[in-house]
């Protein structure tokens, strides 16, 4: 395409100050620290002009950065955001294996363990001796149904390290996993053995409830207490197995054993969460109220805690505090990775039951619909949802346990405003770093990487100064104008009386071929008439946008001043072929390949133009020589496949419209000349789903929809048939002026 001026340079110099950072907490090291003496080594290598240590120092920066980042996102619950810091934390580091290992974790969470036993096992083969790692490789291989291979590991982990407890006590897990109970009773005991602490009875009693080794647990929760009556979450696993045994049948017992549980802690979230629930169970909401108004009070509260917080306050006859719980517990869940569709069909019937309650009979209604709707997604019935509810159960694929864990020190004691702080000022490092690299790069013009990191900037700091105008024009410089068009966009929104962003934003969509919006931006360029190449550009502009009226005055007085231009010559070809003066289109266009026979589109306009004279033979022999020189344009290739197709060389039309569509398969109209093409060869699956590709890209033409209906009548799907046929009446009926 067109790039009328040669190549902008990045015009911001690199930033070499940090600023002041506020302590993220008084007395305790500042989380960023690590950031700050990269970021600030790095510029001392700038200043001495040692530019390879100074990439060295800042790609160390963004490496602690993302780390951070990540544990931030993690610990926030934002696992999206936090994979994806980690994945560019690790594409930083000269050694990813933290960043990796963190990776597979938020994998891990997000229920993509295959993807996690992928980074492991890759990390394994380069690190046999990494213990955590195979440790991690095990949870990850049991998570992805590969219990065997998870076990098989662990045993080579535990050969190789035979003293270690805390691989024994893994182990021991996958035993319970492969229901080898004596295996892990042996190993449990040989743990027990070297750590004889309360809280390690306490943990195997977990694992073997977990296991369904519900006696065996009991035994072991027993002799927790035995060593240290106020231990840590005993009489919360006791209260827990109850439930999981029977159910309802001895919610009394669980009760008391998570009321014992609040009198050694008496704010734990987990343990007010289970007590409310099982006192809303026992039809006791007057002593379940406060338990779980404490559950909700972590940030963001588990939906589980809103929603029986809204059951006991209906209960109560509180119905607009409960339209309230039930409200957010909605917005928690549409938010989770993981969908319960039956504790979405339960919200949704609870706060219709409110609503109707408080007078919204119409809402009501909406939200008895919606329980319907995920009444026949349910693959758990209610019972089974109470027990996992209160009984805090791990996913069997969790059961092989004590993987090393994010790596969230810098964080712990930090309040919530105190991690934002820290986020905010670590995006703002992180932009500062990314910003600095890419001007290195683009001032050695290897612009493409310069990109590279000035989208890190802006992922990192969308608003950071420069970051969107340096992304910007590396984009442009790199002609990579379809990724430009949207960081011009936002440079221009900050600085409107920029020229220099708006014309590059301008040349920007003349080559995406967003035509109006370019000769919106070059029509108050103020250097336009003094420049030939943005004439030229404003022109074309105009042309492709359909204005060739106004574009004809431009053309004149470029050939006028240009005569041997043959660049100007096709447009002005266009210019009149627009206007329907075919015979000085051609002569304009003739002209031009006279000046130059490989000119650019030239052939391709004759070839459109004799399509339109019905001259189908010049046609071909125009388009054929366009594609000599010009292979790679899909426009021209179309245009030869209508040409073939209206000669009745329908197989060489086909060849022509299916490498068309495997360029460029978002060209509608390439889409739809291909589907006819196979739908008149009796191809009908094939041609349906094309058409049906080019109704998605241009749902208002007609013609599209005409075909897919035919399509749709031969394979025999009548319904899909007639809906298509009404759309086609319609949008005929709209063009014809009979409809608004």
């Amino acid at each position: 395409m067109f790039a009328p001026f040669s190549r902008i340079w990045i015009a911001c110099a690199v930033v070499m100050a940090i600023g002041a950072s506020s302590s993220a907490a008084q007395n305790a090291p500042d989380p960023l620290a690590a950031v700050d003496a990269e970021i600030s080594a790095a510029e001392d290598s700038l200043r001495a002009g040692e530019l390879e240590i100074a990439e060295s120092r800042y790609r160390s920066a963004l490496a602690a950065g993302w780390m951070l980042m990540g544990a931030l996102d993690a610990a926030d619950g934002r696992l999206a955001d936090a994979r994806d810091a980690f994945l560019r934390a690790s594409t930083s580091a000269f050694d990813a294996r933290s960043a990796l290992q963190s990776l597979a974790l938020i994998h891990l969470r997000m229920g993509d363990a295959a993807s996690a036993v992928t980074l492991l096992t890759r990390l394994s083969g380069t690190s046999p001796g990494d213990v955590p790692n195979r440790r991690l490789l095990a949870q990850a291989l049991a998570a992805n149904g590969q219990a065997a291979e998870a076990v098989q590991e662990l045993e080579e982990t535990a050969h190789a390290r035979p003293d270690d407890p805390e691989i024994k006590y893994t182990l021991a897990s996958g035993y319970l996993r492969l229901k080898q109970i004596d295996s892990a009773e042996r190993l449990f005991g040989e743990v027990a053995t070297a750590r004889p602490l309360p809280e390690t009875y306490v943990l195997i009693g977990r694992t073997y409830r977990d296991a369904g080794q519900y006696d065996r647990a009991r035994r072991a929760l027993a002799v927790a207490l035995q060593k240290d009556p106020r231990v840590r979450r005993a009489h919360y696993y006791l209260g827990t197995i109850a439930i999981i045994e029977d159910g309802v049948l001895r919610l009394d017992e669980a009760i008391a054993e998570f009321q014992q549980e609040l009198r050694l802690v008496p704010t734990d979230p987990a343990t007010n969460l289970r007590l409310g629930i099982a006192l809303v169970e026992a039809r006791r909401d007057d002593a379940a109220l406060p338990a779980l108004e404490a559950a909700v009070r972590t940030d963001p509260p588990p939906p589980e805690a809103l929603y029986y917080l809204g059951r006991c306050q209906l209960a109560l006859d509180r119905a607009a505090s409960a339209v309230t719980s039930f409200r957010r517990a909605l917005e928690l869940e549409a938010a989770s990775p993981r969908i319960d569709n039956g504790r979405l069909r339960s919200v949704h019937y609870q706060l219709a039951l409110a609503l109707q309650k408080t007078g919204a009979a119409e809402e009501a209604a909406a939200h008895f619909a919606e329980a319907e709707r995920f009444s026949a997604k349910l693959t758990a019935t209610e019972r089974q949802r109470l027990g996992r509810y209160l009984a805090d159960t791990q996913d069997p694929a969790d059961m092989i346990a004590a993987s090393p864990a994010l790596d969230v020190s810098p964080l712990s004691g930090l309040t919530p405003d105190q991690r934002a702080d820290v986020a905010r000022r670590t995006r703002t490092a992180l932009a500062r770093a990314c910003l600095n690299l890419g001007v290195m790069h683009a001032q050695k013009q290897r612009f493409t990487r310069a990109a590279e990191f000035f989208d890190q900037a802006v992922t990192a700091d969308a608003d950071f100064p420069q970051a969107q105008y340096s992304l910007g024009v590396a984009y442009f410089n790199s002609q990579q104008y379809a990724r430009a068009v949207r960081p011009l966009a936002r440079a221009l929104d900050a600085d409107r009386a920029s020229t220099l962003v708006r014309r590059m934003l301008a040349i920007a969509y003349l080559n995406t071929e967003a035509y109006g919006q370019s000769a919106a931006l070059l029509a108050d360029d103020p250097q336009r008439d003094a420049d030939s190449s943005l004439q030229y550009a404003y022109g074309l502009a105009l042309v492709r946008s359909g204005r060739a009226a106004d574009a004809e005055a431009i053309f004149s007085r470029l050939l006028g001043e240009h005569a041997n231009s043959p660049e100007v010559s096709v447009v002005l070809g266009h210019v009149y072929a627009q206007q329907g003066n075919y015979d000085a289109a051609i002569e304009a266009l003739q002209r031009a390949l006279q000046l130059r026979r490989d000119v650019a589109d030239a052939n391709s306009a004759l070839g459109l133009i004799y399509l339109k004279q019905g001259k189908l033979s010049d046609a071909d022999a125009a388009l054929r020589a366009e594609l000599t020189h010009h292979p790679a344009d899909v426009k021209a290739r179309h245009t030869l496949a209508t040409v073939l197709d209206l000669e009745g060389r329908a197989d060489q039309a086909l060849v022509e419209a299916r490498t068309v569509v495997k360029a460029n398969p978002e060209f509608a109209d390439a889409r739809y000349l291909l589907g006819k093409l196979l739908l008149a060869g009796g191809a009908l699956d094939e041609a349906a789903m094309h058409l049906e590709a080019a109704a998605r890209t241009a749902p208002q033409d007609a013609n599209i929809h005409y075909q897919l209906a035919r399509a749709y009548e031969k394979i025999g799907r009548a319904e899909l048939a007639e809906k298509e046929f009404a759309i086609y009446r319609d949008l005929k009926d709209k063009q014809r002026g009979k409809t608004p």
